[in-house]
């Protein structure tokens, strides 16, 4: 708990990348399918068993002593246990700190990481689930500050190790410390905690030697270098006042005299690691369970304990989510970000965070309706504040209304988080009728200041939800549905515990009277039910298989029309016709893309504005998700990595592509010598150099057509297809081609070339193809001449395509991807000329740029990878059969 959620896809970290497509083994391709429902199954397990001692435990329990025990808590005690929760949260930073100072010094001003700390974990704090991890904020704000994506991965990877290993340190030097009051607490053997805790100890302790004498720990796809001790001792130390302050805030809230700090600082450790072990959001109910059945056998009113539990949470928890909230909100409306120095763009970064803060809110808002829907007034309190002005039955409805709301908003979320602007205009007015109606009913001290946070919140961050989708467009995934439906059970529970008392007769349905909140807690849940039977029964019936289809004639009219207004060379690949679209509700954007097995690939970024880019990245992997595929985008460019990372994706470099400047390019110098001689050759054997525009193609394509079949026969290889361009008469004709000719006039070498003219951004080629027997350096005059004509058409870059699997780290302590990669790229000349297309590209002086494939985690790269052969080669067969 406490800033973790356990699933492994909260650590972003690259992959493990193959450049060689590998089938995974039926095991592991089973494991794949299953894993998010083992994560849900192991939720499930931990909250079944939670709920059985919390259910256990409120036996002991009387909802009136729970409610009246919040009133015992002086304001002093309130604000000390707000203090300490600044200290904890401040401690908390000290983890972003210490990673970047370790791994990139002076990359980042502090108090940018401190910014990025805070948010992360105030966010990871409250909710902790996939949608809502904290490492998609730190990714956001650091990759504005600077930082490339290997280095955020290794920060990220730093931050949470050094978490998970204070945490369990700190728990069992706690064990450690109070095995006696332990054993007492939870019937245990002393011995026997003491044992655990030193072999905990242990292990850490092993792993800390080990991975200082090997220079690093493995874990599967992660390389862990242990700092040094200087840094371990410093952790230790951030740490232990970190959970030492959490401790504090619930120790405080507890009565007089329950127990020691110390011993209770040991609690706390071990049940907030038993939390994080549970999977669930915040450890929420394993951790209250800990505590409880500490505190059974005590001399403490466990009443008293449970009212301090949620308090707990509303001050460490809720607390700093709102404060978060506000910030980001603040610098919303201020547009200030220059005031903090060196940080302005890490900032804007943050505020674009504003749509998955909202998400957590409306979570919390919806729930603290649908809670307060079932509970009765605390004792002595007026039923509601305009209630005696309200006829009964409107009462009554006001109760039903937002319960059902309150589920309402509970859905809305995941559209918040998912930035659609539908799911703003329904929050924003489920806000509003959820204040009016809990103003009605007489609601509770934490439900108004939420809706009233939310509301604001909303109104000055509208600018956030650019995607122009329907509300019930994303599919929630079962993490979602298990949240949903544990906060509905959670209501029933509560609506039981409350009215323990109330003998149940049927007539309780029906009866509508003022003072009579029993019957209007059973009409709120059953309506809550209700309604998320009629969610689930929609999601299962709605009609979401979408065909994947080449482009129409209209399609690819669209298409083209499009590309003829953006500066994207690369986007005339649609001309292919092979490849599906997906086009934005504008119409001024779209995306190509193939299908293969659960694969829907994306080749390149999105074409079109950026504002159509962020919809369609959204809509492309909701569409896979709906068909229960795994969505992947082949070589995008850095610039757009915010897309996917927000999508949830993670970046994996393929190689480098090489870009000729246009403006500094020239032929002078000693450097330049071998493409002078290459000129000065071919123009004494006679070559010539032409290019004839679309219009001026049709003639030429039986002599193409002959080079092309000739190069095929030469290279024994069939036709690619995807992110390849092949010889259809109808696509090289669609386009520019540069020819080259001998003396006697005969087509010897020829290219097709993708164009920008939009700007004159860039322009490149594709289909390449030249005879068996060419003069030597045919295809170095051909580059040559097209790169000294787009300079003078007044082009900025010349793009000569990416060198796959160049530019991969060759550390050591690289990831797996990296050094596997940089392997086959210096080893693998037998299979493809990897070094020899760096090499003859980098006669140009190119700036290299990477390429990343975007796609989750786990075994997805490996199987995309495998996709996007087939997709190019036309089958399986064709990746063998070359």
């Amino acid at each position: 708990m406490r800033g973790l959620s356990a699933e492994p896809s909260s650590v972003v970290e690259d992959p493990p990348e193959s450049p060689v497509p590998v089938a995974a083994p039926a095991w592991a391709r089973r494991l794949r399918v299953l894993r998010p429902w083992l994560f849900v199954g192991v939720g499930l397990v931990m909250a079944a068993l939670a709920a059985t001692a919390l259910n256990a435990l409120s036996r002991e329990l009387d909802y009136a002593a729970v409610t009246a025990a919040f009133s015992g808590r002086s304001s002093g005690i309130i604000a000390a246990a707000v203090l300490a929760t600044a200290v904890s949260f401040l401690a908390m930073t000290g983890y972003d700190l210490s990673a970047l100072r370790h791994i990139v010094p002076g990359a980042v001003p502090p108090r940018i990481g401190m910014l990025a700390a805070f948010c992360g974990f105030a966010l990871s704090n409250s909710v902790g689930v996939g949608a809502f991890t904290g490492s998609a904020v730190r990714w956001r704000i650091y990759s504005a500050a600077g930082l490339d994506p290997t280095r955020i991965a290794r920060v990220l990877v730093f931050v949470t190790a050094s978490f998970v290993i204070g945490l369990y340190a700190v728990a069992a030097l706690g064990l450690l410390y109070a095995a006696g009051p332990m054993a007492g607490w939870f019937g245990l053997p002393a011995s026997l905690l003491r044992l655990l805790a030193l072999g905990l100890l242990g292990i850490l302790a092993g792993l800390a030697v080990l991975g200082r004498l090997r220079r690093g720990i493995h874990f599967g796809r992660f390389a862990l270098r242990v700092p040094p001790a200087r840094l371990i001792l410093w952790q230790g130390l951030v740490s232990l006042v970190d959970i030492g302050a959490a401790a504090t805030v619930l120790w405080l809230l507890l009565p007089p005299g329950a127990v020691d700090l110390p011993s209770f600082m040991a609690l706390y450790a071990v049940a907030i690691a038993v939390g994080a072990a549970s999977h669930l959001p915040g450890g929420i109910g394993v951790f209250e369970a800990v505590v409880l059945l500490a505190f059974r056998h005590a001399d403490v009113p466990l009443a008293e304990v449970a009212a301090a539990l949620v308090l707990y949470r509303v001050i460490y928890f809720a607390l700093p989510l709102a404060l978060a909230i506000l910030l980001l909100a603040g610098f919303e409306v201020s547009r200030r970000a220059h005031l903090l120095a060196g940080g302005t763009k890490a900032v804007r970064a943050a505020t674009r965070l504003m749509p998955r803060f909202l998400g957590a809110a409306s979570f919390a808002a919806g729930a603290a309706l649908l809670l307060g829907g079932v509970t009765p007034p605390i004792t002595g309190q007026a039923p509601g504040l305009l209630a005696p002005a309200l006829p009964v039955p409107l009462f009554e409805l006001s109760h039903l209304l937002a319960s059902v709301g309150g589920l309402a908003l509970i859905f809305v979320a995941h559209g918040l988080v998912h930035r659609l602007d539908g799911a703003w205009w329904l929050a924003l007015v489920l806000t509003g009728i959820g204040l009016a109606l809990s103003v009605a009913r007489g609601g509770g001290a934490l439900e108004l200041p939420l809706l009233l946070l939310l509301g604001v919140a909303l109104l000055v961050s509208h600018g956030r939800f650019d995607r122009r989708a329907r509300m019930l467009t994303p599919s929630l995934t079962p993490g979602w549905w298990l949240a949903v439906a544990g906060v509905v059970a959670a209501s029933a529970w509560l609506l039981f515990f409350a009215h323990r008392d109330v003998e149940y007769s049927r007539q309780l349905w029906w009866q509508f009277e003022l003072d009579a909140s029993a019957p209007r807690g059973m009409r709120a849940t059953l309506g809550a039910v209700l309604a998320l039977f009629a969610a689930g029964l929609w999601t299962l019936l709605r009609p979401a298989r979408i065909r994947v289809h080449p482009p129409t004639a209209e399609e690819l009219d669209r298409a083209l029309a499009i590309v003829a207004r953006q500066d994207r060379a690369d986007a005339n690949m649609v001309r292919m016709g092979d490849k599906a679209l997906l086009f934005s509700d504008a119409g001024d954007g779209f995306i190509m893309y193939g299908r293969r097995g659960r694969s829907f690939v994306a080749l390149f970024d999105p074409v079109g504005p950026k504002p159509s880019r962020v919809d369609l990245v959204w809509r492309f992997v909701e569409m896979a998700d709906a068909q229960g595929g795994r969505a992947a985008f082949y070589q995008v460019r850095p610039e757009n990595l915010p897309l996917y990372i927000d999508a949830g994706m993670r970046p994996l470099k393929l190689g480098e592509a090489a870009r000729v400047r246009l403006d500094s390019f020239e032929l002078k110098g000693k450097a330049r010598q071998p493409l002078r001689s290459a000129l000065n050759r071919a123009e004494r054997e006679g070559l010539g150099f032409a290019v004839h525009p679309p219009e001026e193609v049709g003639p030429l394509l039986p002599e193409l057509a002959e080079v092309s079949a000739e190069w095929l026969a030469q290279h024994k290889a069939r036709e690619k297809a995807f992110s390849l361009g092949a010889f259809e008469p109808g696509y090289v004709a669609s386009q520019p081609v540069a020819v080259v000719r001998d003396a006697e006039a005969r087509v010897i070498a020829f290219a097709t070339l993708l164009e920008a003219p939009n700007g004159r951004t860039e322009i490149s080629i594709d289909l390449m193809r030249h005879r068996a027997e060419v003069p030597p350096g045919t295809m170095d005059f051909l580059f040559l001449r097209l790169i000294l004509r787009a300079q003078e058409l007044g082009y900025a870059y010349f793009d000569l395509g990416m060198a796959p699997l160049s530019g991969l780290a060759a550390h050591r302590l690289a990831p797996v991807w990296h050094r596997l990669g940089g392997l086959v790229f210096r080893r693998g000349e037998r299979f493809y000329n990897f070094r020899g297309l760096r090499a003859f590209k980098e006669k140009f002086d190119p700036v290299w740029e990477p390429r990343y494939l975007c796609t989750e985690g786990g075994l997805d790269p490996w199987m995309v990878l495998a996709d996007v052969a087939a997709l190019q080669a036309g089958g399986l067969r064709g990746v063998i059969g070359k």
